[in-house]
């Protein structure tokens, strides 16, 4: 998410750009697996919390069709402001957009080392999200905030059913449901997820399936047909040290952008990023220095 809409923001306003990733350039782990909820629910500190409103406005202004409007609940309350992203089409249009401006893509190409790229380009921007502490740590800049950048696994099940009564994002008490296309309910559970790490055991369906079935069925009400298909995607999360936005230099050539809050923040963060790469600081920056 970030990779793709910082490049599509750089070689739209004139840069020439090369974007280099190990996958195959339609989606990433940590993308498949998001939720991919977009709002500025309990996040705090209060720059944390503004940059994520500021960000959701820009999604919704965006009136583009990877974001969906949908409005949400979260135990009790409405937030008729919140949605989400089908993640493949919001990485497959920067990608698009970044291609008709000129910009390179290279899929299936492992950087082990910034080393492997100094002197080919002016600038490395580093959008790596969990692998970013491994690609910088030797930097100047690399401090604290960038000795650690892989959070907890997460997990995002996806029941392929007729018909299922979620229509928007629904909340309970760490139960997340959403639509995920026609006749899709992507679902999340936190409690789940902890108890998945306490058992050290990883996320599939076998691990998940039963307990998320009753749990549905208790905070959602809805049993879910037994027809139903359901797959698992699992990935860790991209998370600094402190859990909070990286985004600056960490040496005269190398720049990183990293966010838990990747899919709610990335379009935002790609357009200050495209400025401030060219001495154009924004301010809601400032509290996000490496």
């Amino acid at each position: 998410m970030l990779g793709a809409s910082v490049a599509a923001a750089l070689a739209t306003t004139g840069d020439a750009v090369t974007l280099l990733t190990d996958g195959d350039g339609k989606t990433t782990p940590a993308s498949a697996a998001s939720f991919a909820w977009v709002n500025a629910r309990d996040k705090s500190p209060e720059s944390y919390r503004r940059l994520n409103e500021d960000a959701r406005r820009r999604h919704d202004e965006s009136q583009a069709g990877w974001f969906v409007g949908s409005g949400a609940i979260a135990d009790g309350t409405e937030l008729p402001e919140d949605g989400y992203v089908d993640t493949s089409a919001f990485i497959a249009t920067h990608l698009d957009a970044a291609r008709a401006a000129g910009a390179v893509i290279r899929t299936g190409t492992t950087v082990g080392s910034l080393d492997e790229l100094r002197g080919a380009f002016d600038v490395v921007v580093v959008a790596g999200g969990t692998a970013t502490a491994g690609l910088v740590r030797d930097l100047p800049g690399a401090a604290r905030r960038l000795s650690k950048t892989e959070g907890a696994d997460g997990f995002l099940a996806r029941i392929a059913v007729d018909e299922h009564p979620v229509h928007r994002i629904v909340s309970v008490d760490g139960l997340q449901a959403r639509p995920d296309g026609d006749g899709t309910v992507a679902v999340q559970s936190l409690a789940i997820e902890r108890s998945l790490r306490e058992r050290r055991a990883a996320a599939s369906v076998d691990t998940v399936w039963p307990a998320l079935r009753d749990e549905i069925a208790t905070k959602l009400a809805w049993r879910v047909p037994a027809s139903a298909r359901v797959t698992v995607a699992r990935a860790a999360r991209p998370h600094a040290a402190d859990g909070l936005p990286v985004v600056g230099w960490v040496s005269d050539d190398a720049y990183v952008v990293l966010s838990h809050s990747g899919v709610t923040l990335a379009p935002l963060l790609a357009e200050l990023v495209a400025r401030d790469l060219r001495g154009d600081e924004d301010p809601r920056l400032a509290a996000w220095r490496p």
